[in-house]
């Protein structure tokens, strides 16, 4: 049995009757709203044409519209439900519009009153490669084995009658370059797709929560702080937070200095976040080995940059070049810790305790940095589970906590 660490319970937020009514004028203005099923939105072109979009079309509109909507079928889609590949609008922390992809999933049936609740996954770390976008998983893709595993954890709660939404974040599988832990990036593309679900539908709930793993549980967090401010339409209710990204500056100097394998693949990821903050050139950085295979991040998924012939030849003491002036990268990770924020909705953090990929004593000092902000945090620990094994050890917990939220009966 999961060794379980109870901290402040949760209560449900109550949407401000003035954000029904903005939502309200929003969905009465969008043609595919009104139709409920997308009819008013442009399909665009088929393939990898979807995911590109002239200059002109991203930035006629507000963040969190539609762009194209596309009926989604194969391994990203859920059974029992409507499916759409989106491409929908939103802005970089450095104020720059751009189109990002993602999913939406409706249930099949008469929604609740009060419309359907929208659960946003987060997904956790595929690479920053285009091919690594979710919304462009097929049953042989790159990323499709840790995909797989999102896929299964998330369907129970369509089968539930929960709305999801899944975005690629910004630069993932769309132009540009994937801003990888940069937090506010993330919460933004969480917070517009799910502004842009209603136009899908005109029965989902203005209710939602943010739901992810890894690096979608930094992104959980980030959205919990920032979501209700970005569209304050819609109301966040809560984030959970599964081995999330965190004491992120602190890893890199300690792991730079530690011969360590099977963690070196992350590196280059990192770099490429960090790289649409501040300029950190790869050859200012990286040792003659790992500059290599820098490219290699630029067209590999993860489970790929872990091979021998890519980041997997290198220990973590082989990356950096001991002259390396890493001033601005540590910036940038310090600047998207996740526990400088205060959330004031409640944050659950889960974490397994035989994860070698986030350390447990991370997350353990995440949840004191946020409860020492006045965050409102529930904690569990599985002793046995691993990094990708939190996912179902958690899930009977996380469906109670999140329950809760909306105040839905168990069981």
């Amino acid at each position: 049995m999961a060794e379980r660490r109870m901290y402040s319970g949760t209560a449900r937020s109550i949407a401000a009757c003035c954000a029904s009514g903005v939502l309200a004028a929003l969905l009465a203005a969008t043609p595919s709203a009104a139709a409920g099923h997308g009819g008013g939105v442009p399909e665009g072109p088929r393939g990898e044409g979807f995911y590109h979009a002239s200059r002109g079309l991203v930035e006629h509109g507000r963040h969190g519209t539609l762009i194209r909507a596309q009926r989604l079928t194969g391994v990203a889609a859920f059974a029992g439900a409507d499916n759409w590949r989106v491409l929908y609008r939103s802005v970089t922390p450095q104020g720059r519009a751009v189109a990002v992809s993602g999913t939406v999933a409706i249930p099949h049936g008469r929604p609740p009153a009060g419309g359907r609740p929208v659960l946003s996954w987060l997904h956790g770390t595929t690479g920053v490669a285009d091919a690594c976008a979710p919304s462009r998983d097929t049953a042989n893709g790159p990323a499709h084995d840790y995909l797989q595993a999102m896929q299964d954890t998330v369907a129970p709660w369509v089968a539930r009658g929960y709305a999801v939404t899944r975005t690629d974040y910004q630069g993932l599988g769309t132009d540009g370059t994937h801003s990888y832990l940069v937090g506010e990036a993330e919460a933004r593309a969480a917070a517009d797709l799910t502004r842009a679900a209603h136009q899908l539908s005109r029965h989902l709930s203005n209710e939602w929560v943010a739901y992810g793993h890894s690096q979608g549980g930094h992104a959980a967090v980030f959205a919990a702080d920032l979501a209700n401010r970005w569209t304050p339409e819609l109301r966040l209710v809560g984030a959970a937070a599964l081995a999330p990204g965190s004491q992120l500056s602190k890893a890199v100097p300690a792991l730079r200095e530690q011969p360590l394998a099977g963690v070196s693949d992350f590196f280059p990821l990192i770099v490429r976040g960090a790289q649409t903050v501040r300029p950190v050139p790869d050859k200012d950085i990286f040792t003659p080995k790992a500059l290599a295979v820098a490219g290699d991040a630029d067209r590999l998924c993860s489970a790929q940059l872990r091979d021998p012939g890519s980041w997997g030849s290198l220990k973590s003491d082989e990356i950096f070049r001991k002259d390396a002036d890493l001033t601005s990268l540590d910036k940038v990770l310090a600047d998207n810790e996740p526990g400088l924020l205060s959330p004031r909705v409640p944050v659950l953090l889960a974490q397994g305790g035989k994860d070698t990929v986030i350390q447990p004593a991370w997350t353990a000092a995440l949840g004191e940095q946020l409860r020492a902000n006045g965050v409102h945090v529930t904690s569990y620990t599985y002793p046995g589970a691993d990094h990708r094994g939190v996912l179902s050890a958690s899930l009977p917990d996380v469906t109670r906590w999140i329950d809760d939220l909306f105040g839905r009966p168990r069981g």
